[in-house]
Parts: structure tokens; C-alpha cells; sequence
């Protein structure tokens, strides 16, 4: 995966970071900007409100926004009630300052809830930077729902341009959130039709069945197809292998657990993104012998799938072509296409209509609106699987990179395993050739711009080597020629030498127990960072306290949503077009 978890919160960070770096380099030690400063800065902002000149307002809509501001400032100073209630749901000072806590949201839903004649609360966050060493300072301030973003960000930056400060130059200085009602444009209204009608076949196809197996009647495979009852108990059946179906019983332990190790990655990506009030303890952790093996080393599960598939791919099309001597490449692509992108359209129209109104939180708007951006945008290019290339600095939903790279190395696959079937081991130097050569790229791409495994090149980085189909292909390659391995020996087998039998790991990640974990793990990949972001990063509201068992139990969490939605996901959407598929093809 890249890193959407990390976007704009991780870059904010950094950026605030470099500048409070380079204030810190030039300040007057005489000059220290202190604690005590700090616990009275927004309190300073009524102040400045108060005396602000009306008359300087440029725009005549703002007036109301900067008169109503002065107006609960001043009501703050004769101590009535409303206005205490108001400016007590500011950010103020942070415990924690010298230990890296720089986080003062205010209490968002107190704001949120602040009625006073017409004016409801709208919650705004900023963050500002020091002339010293004290962190990054995000502090939440509560404005009238009619004052736009751009007069409170004015208004702010203008006053801490007073105090000698400056907030942090992002693309939007001051994010704000405050009530909205549902636009019922094109896209909402698509998915409400689309949505609808889903839901009653999915209601239907469930009825039909249960009705039929109350009668005791013939269930028809095409009417049962999206029936919840029936997929998901396809879903958890464990089958037991016979010559017949010659099941690798292992992958589904392999598969399994390396969707989990994905989700225990990137539980931990997120946690940089989480306004954790003991920053310094959490990287502590992340520099830990435990914290590096779960992080670090998370990003080779994706090429543990990659290399799974490939392997696959080799297996199935040499059987076929064992059978009847040749491949239809039509039937094989749609196939594909339909497994890949059945499951996946649904959740972009979700992202470009309703994602936006499922919760709120200072981050909710700028993270889940990047979403609907890049999707209203580059939605034909996702359900192409081709924005990889096309639009690989703004891709819509951007783990679902994989897609484009598997659907690609797909299409590829029979112009490579075809001859490997027809002339056999001679092809193998040919595949082994390419894979050195994706490895090849990486490696100069990394050399010549002298990228890093950090923030600072990691967009440019991921574009040139970590998205593209021929950077990413090499274990993919690999997995094609351990498929032909096992597809030649599948008779007589491969005998290891006698100390490896006392491991027991065939056992383990040959049970059967894997075997509904695996068949999800494609759903699971596909939702898991929209519920991780969803859960832990965009709604949350106020700061958290990081502690190692915090972050197991944010890790198990995560697990156990996503496999209870991806359950019910997949029984709707994965499942039922596999079905009609295999009706249509006679399989």
C-alpha cells in the first residue's frame, strides 16, 4: 500500500516540523517563547477580536461573521454564561509541551453543539509553529456556522503574525467543520438508485432461498446467487482436499496471515496520523525491535500476494492448457475483471457520494475529500485498473494500486506461461530475465534520484517504483515459475530433507481453519484502510495516549471489523457475480 493513511496529517507534521526547525536555528535566546505565553494565546485572540475594525472588512458578507465574533468576545469579558460555554470548548494549552504534545483541539463536540440565537458552532483547527523548540502547536477554535474558512483564516493568521508566530502554509491554513445537509447531486442520487436496487435483489435472491429450503424445493443456482444466506455460507465452508480438487492447502495459511501482517502494518501507519499526546513515547516504540519487525518489514506481505498469484495464475492456465491444449484469453480477462472490479465499484460510488456524511471529526472532511476528489475525477481509470499509469499521483481509493498491477500482470500471463507449457524449462531463463530486470529498475530508479525510505521522497518514490506494474513484477514472475515447479511435480511431489519435517509449519498453515479467512482476504485488503481511516483517524476528535498495549488493541479491533464487514461485503458483491460468472461460462 502507499500511504493515504499518513497524506495530509504526516505532511502537515513534517512541514510544521522543517519550519518550527529553522525558527529554532534563528531565535533570541532572550526571547523564549514559554508555556506561560502559550496557555494565553487564544485567550489574547478575544482581545484582538474585540478591538478589531469592522470597517477594515473587505467582502460586506463577512461583516456578520467578524461582528458576531466580537459580539461573544465581548460577552466572554462580562463572564455570561453562553459566551463562557463558547470559548470553553477552545483548545488551550496542552500538558505535555516539552514532551512533544502539542495537540489542543478544544472539546469538538461541545462546539459543535454551541447554540446561541441563530449561531451554531462551527469547530476550525490550525496549526502554528514556535520561534523555539516547543512542538507544533494544533489548537481548535469554535466560530459561528456563517463565518467562512477564509475569514477565520484571515483573521488568525493575522493575529498570530502579531505575536510573532505563523501558522503552517498548507493548502488550507484553518480546516473548518460545521453543519451540512445532503447535496442530492448526480452521484448521491446514482447511489441511492443503485444502492436500492441492489438491496432488493440481495432481499429477494436471501427470500427465495429461504423459502425454497423450507419447501424442500429445487433452489436454482442463478435465482440464489446475491442470497446472503447461501454466500456467506459458502463463505465459511472448509473443504477438505481430495486428489480431485488438489488443493495447496498451505496458501490459505499464507494468504491468511499475510493479510493479517497487512492490517497489523498499517494499524501502525495510521497510529503516525493519530494526535497521540505522548508523541515521543510512540516513537520510542516505533524504533523498538517489535515496532520495526511489525512496520518495517509489513510492506513484504503484498508481495507475498503478488507472488501467490502469479503462482496461481501458472498453475490454472497449465492445467487448462494440459486439457484442452489452449487458452481463451477473452474468457480468462473478464473473469478476472469481474472478481477484481465487483466488489470494488460499489465502494467508489460509496467514496464520491455518501463516504462524506458517515461521520465528522476535525480531520473527517479533509481526508475523506480527498477521496471523493480523486474519485469523481479518476473513477474510469480504477475500474479500468489502469491508474497506476494514468493518474498515479491521485488515485482513487490509493491502496487499490494492487488492482491495477494485478489485472495487468494478468493480462500478461498468458503470453508468458504459454510458452512456457509449449517449450518448457528453456522459458524459464526468459522469465527469470524480466524479473531481474523489474529488479533492475528499482534499483537505479533509487540510485539515480537517491530516494529514501522516508516522507520526503515518498511521493516521487512511490510513483516511479512502488505503483508501477513493471517495478512491481518480480515476485509476481517468481510465483509464475514456483507454479510451474509445482504444476510439473504435482505426481511425485517435492521431497525436503527429513530436519525440515520436524517444523511442523505445513501443518499449520495447512489447516483448515484458514480457509474463510482466505477466501476474504481480497475483500479484507480492499476495505480495510477505508475502515481503519474511518475509525481511528478522520473521526477522531480530541487527542488519545499511546501505549503499546493501546496499539494491540487498536490492531485486533481493526482485524475484527474488517473481517465482519468484509464478510457481509463479500457475500454481496464478490460472491454473487462469481456465481452468475461460472452460471454464464458453464463452470
Amino acid at each position: 500500500m502507499s500511504n493515504p493513511l499518513l497524506n495530509r496529517t504526516a505532511l502537515l507534521l513534517l512541514t510544521a516540523s522543517a519550519c518550527n526547525a529553522l525558527n529554532s536555528t534563528s531565535k533570541d535566546p532572550d526571547n523564549e517563547f514559554s508555556i506561560d505565553e502559550v496557555s494565553t494565546l487564544n485567550r489574547h485572540f478575544l482581545d484582538f477580536l474585540i478591538a478589531y475594525d469592522a470597517d477594515r472588512v473587505a467582502n460586506p458578507s463577512d461583516l456578520p461573521c467578524v461582528t458576531t465574533l466580537r459580539q461573544l468576545s465581548e460577552a466572554y469579558t462580562r463572564r455570561e454564561r453562553h459566551a463562557l460555554e463558547w470559548y470553553d470548548s477552545w483548545g488551550k494549552i496542552p500538558s505535555g509541551l516539552y514532551y512533544g504534545n502539542g495537540y489542543a483541539f478544544g472539546n469538538y463536540e461541545q462546539c459543535r453543539r454551541f447554540r446561541w440565537n441563530d449561531v451554531r458552532g462551527q469547530h476550525c483547527y490550525f496549526a502554528a509553529v514556535f520561534p523555539n523548540e516547543l512542538p507544533v502547536f494544533y489548537s481548535g477554535l469554535c466560530v459561528p456556522q456563517f463565518c467562512t474558512q477564509h475569514v477565520v483564516e484571515s483573521l488568525y493568521v493575522e493575529y498570530m503574525a502579531g505575536k510573532g508566530l505563523f501558522v503552517v502554509p498548507t493548502e488550507d491554513q484553518v480546516t473548518c467543520y460545521k453543519d451540512r445537509s445532503v447535496e442530492f447531486n448526480g452521484a448521491v442520487v446514482s447511489a441511492v438508485v443503485i444502492f436500492s436496487i441492489f438491496a432488493g435483489i440481495i432481499a429477494g435472491s436471501t427470500a427465495y432461498e429461504a423459502v425454497q429450503t423450507a419447501r424442500h424445493l429445487e433452489i436454482k443456482v442463478q435465482y440464489a446467487a446475491f442470497s446472503l444466506i447461501r454466500n456467506i455460507r459458502n463463505i465459511l465452508h472448509i473443504i477438505h482436499p481430495t486428489k480431485q480438487n488438489q488443493l495447496i492447502e498451505c496458501a490459505n495459511g499464507i494468504r491468511a496471515l499475510s493479510m493479517i501482517w497487512i492490517i497489523v502494518l498499517h494499524v501502525h501507519e495510521a497510529g503516525l496520523a493519530v494526535f497521540y499526546v505522548n508523541p515521543i513515547s510512540r516513537e520510542s516504540y516505533m524504533k523498538s525491535f517489535m515496532g520495526t519487525v511489525l512496520f518495517n518489514s509489513g510492506g513484504l506481505a503484498v508481495d507475498t500476494f503478488l507472488a501467490l498469484s502469479g503462482m496461481l495464475v501458472s498453475m490454472n492456465l497449465l492445467k487448462e492448457l494440459d486439457q484442452n491444449g489452449k487458452i481463451n484469453p477473452l474468457k480468462l480477462y473478464l473473469r478476472r475483471y469481474i472478481r477484481l472490479t465487483a466488489p470494488l465499484a460499489p465502494m467508489i460510488l460509496m467514496a464520491v457520494s455518501f463516504a462524506k456524511y458517515l461521520g465528522e471529526g476535525p480531520l473527517w472532511a479533509p481526508i475523506v475529500g480527498q477521496y471523493e476528489i480523486s474519485c469523481s475525477k479518476y473513477w474510469w481509470s480504477a475500474l479500468l485498473h489502469v491508474q497506476n499509469y494514468v493518474n498515479p499521483r491521485t488515485i482513487c481509493l490509493p491502496w487499490t494500486w494492487y488492482l491495477s498491477v494485478d489485472m495487468q500482470l494478468y493480462i500478461l500471463a498468458p503470453a508468458l506461461i504459454y510458452p512456457l507449457w509449449r517449450w518448457g524449462k528453456r522459458v524459464l531463463l526468459a522469465i527469470g530475465a524480466l524479473a531481474l530486470a523489474s529488479t533492475l529498475c528499482v534499483f537505479t530508479s533509487f540510485l539515480v534520484n537517491d530516494f529514501r525510505i522516508n516522507f520526503t521522497t515518498d511521493g516521487l518514490r512511490y510513483i516511479m517504483t512502488y505503483y508501477p506494474t513493471h517495478t512491481r513484477m518480480a515476485v509476481w514472475l517468481l510465483g509464475t515459475i514456483l507454479g510451474y515447479i509445482l504444476h510439473r511435480t504435482k505426481d511425485s511431489g517435492v521431497q525436503l530433507p527429513k530436519r525440515y519435517y520436524a517444523l511442523v509449519i505445513n501443518q499449520l498453515l495447512s489447516s483448515g481453519l484458514w480457509q474463510p479467512l482466505a477466501r476474504l482476504s481480497f475483500t479484507m485488503y480492499l476495505l480495510h484502510p477505508a475502515l481503519l481511516i474511518m475509525a481511528t483517524v478522520a473521526s477522531a476528535k480530541t487527542d488519545a495516549h499511546f501505549s503499546v498495549m493501546e496499539l494491540f488493541y487498536r490492531m485486533w479491533g481493526a482485524i475484527g471489523l474488517t473481517t465482519s464487514v468484509a464478510l457481509v461485503w463479500s457475500a454481496a458483491w464478490e460472491v454473487p457475480f462469481g456465481t452468475l460468472e461460472r452460471v454464464v461460462f458453464g463452470r
